[in-house]
């Protein structure tokens, strides 16, 4: 086979980010008492501008953490302590674990061939609490989170850790992943080959490649098992 590792991103590739956040977020502000019918989209503008800033090196995991909701209760009158609604966001957000469609089946069809190793820019205590919950864990080599090696995707640092543990290099993996600037961008900068999910029928900004783009997670299978790789799938 062409590849020897496949890596795969978490959130919005293999799980249902949106949906599970959306309930954490609502469960938590019910449970602060702000009722305000536009609060999610608030709060994601805010949550969203850290990630931004993370990604380009601008804040830390732990910043992060908790500079959203500091940002949000600045920004909105929402009742409360911004500390204590962080760390209780991150028990609500732990307990979500919403497979994606055919994301299971995927992955255990992968593994049953090659090492697949998860990497992700997830928090440390959401992504192990949302991991114990799933099936994946009993299908992946391993997991790499940013917050744990002190890197973040695109750089390819992450990479190389995940590449290192399974015993492979660069030309010989696959990264798959929705993430155009963590994931796309990151496996670009790793000189790793790209497989990017785009159920929405998006395009790639210039300077951004992708060996692979697929609307079907289960798209990938063929990919990662080909002998000698496929051509570029650009659905």
């Amino acid at each position: 086979m062409k590849y020897r590792a496949v890596l795969f991103d978490i959130d919005d590739t293999l799980m249902d980010f949106q949906t599970g956040n959306r309930n954490a977020v609502n469960q938590l502000m019910d449970e602060l008492g702000y009722f305000d019918p536009e609060r999610y989209d608030q709060y994601e503008a805010v949550n969203l501008q850290c990630w931004a800033e993370l990604e380009k090196g601008l804040l830390t995991q732990g910043q992060l953490r908790l500079a959203r909701f500091v940002r949000f209760f600045d920004r909105y009158p929402v009742p409360g302590d911004p500390k204590r609604a962080a760390e209780r966001f991150v028990q609500l957000l732990g307990a979500q674990c919403i497979p994606l469609p055919h994301a299971l089946e995927t992955v255990a069809r992968i593994a049953e061939a090659l090492p697949v190793a998860i990497v992700t820019n997830g928090m440390t205590e959401i992504q192990r609490s949302r991991l114990a919950r799933s099936p994946l864990k009993d299908l992946v080599t391993d997991v790499v989170i940013s917050e744990e090696v002190g890197v973040s995707k695109p750089r390819p640092e992450l990479f190389d850790i995940a590449l290192k543990r399974l015993g492979a290099k660069p030309r010989e993996a696959l990264m798959v992943g929705d993430g155009v600037n963590s994931d796309i961008r990151g496996a670009n900068n790793a000189g790793i080959d790209a497989c990017w999910y785009n159920p929405a029928g998006k395009t790639l900004p210039e300077g951004v490649h992708a060996e692979y783009i697929i609307s079907d997670i289960r798209q990938c299978v063929g990919i990662a098992l080909s002998p000698i790789g496929m051509n570029s799938c650009r659905k």
